[in-house]
């Protein structure tokens, strides 16, 4: 009998975000620069975030978000990753951080630039190695739920 096989749409973002960012950390994964303690997210927001380890929940959530749906660029997910205003404005992500961690999630090659594409060149796509890393850590969520 073989071992089940689920991706990452099969199971819930919540947990799947939380077990790759534990992944990530563990395994050093991702480097933090100094700079993360003191930048904001975006420009809604008026400090940094409490939690220390909010850039690998932020780089598992990029890669779930491009694995979700592929070519995304900067632009776009700053756009998702924003909030909005007090008077209803919607405020920007914050695009260093976002271009940080797609850089990092590049050098671990999870993602990699799509330049074959014709209207989005340079967006963001998952790579077969990084595909396989994500599929392994939503079946591990995925076991660890049916216990």
């Amino acid at each position: 009998m073989s071992t089940p096989f689920y991706t990452v749409k099969d199971v819930p973002a919540q947990d799947f975000i939380r077990a790759y960012a534990e992944y990530l950390k563990k395994n050093n994964k991702i480097k933090i620069p100094d700079w993360a303690s003191i930048v904001k997210t975006g420009l809604g927001k008026e400090i940094s975030p409490i939690d220390q380890d909010w850039m690998y929940v932020r780089a598992a959530a990029l890669a779930r978000k491009i694995y979700v749906r592929g070519h995304w660029g900067v632009g776009n997910l700053t756009h998702m990753f924003g909030s909005m205003n007090d008077n209803g404005k919607h405020e920007s992500g914050s695009g260093k951080v976002i271009r940080y961690l797609l850089q990092q999630l590049e050098t671990i090659k999870v993602l990699k630039k799509d330049n074959k594409s014709l209207l989005k060149k340079g967006s963001r796509i998952v790579t077969k190695e990084g595909q396989q890393d994500l599929n392994r850590i939503a079946t591990q969520v995925a076991l660890a739920a049916r216990k």
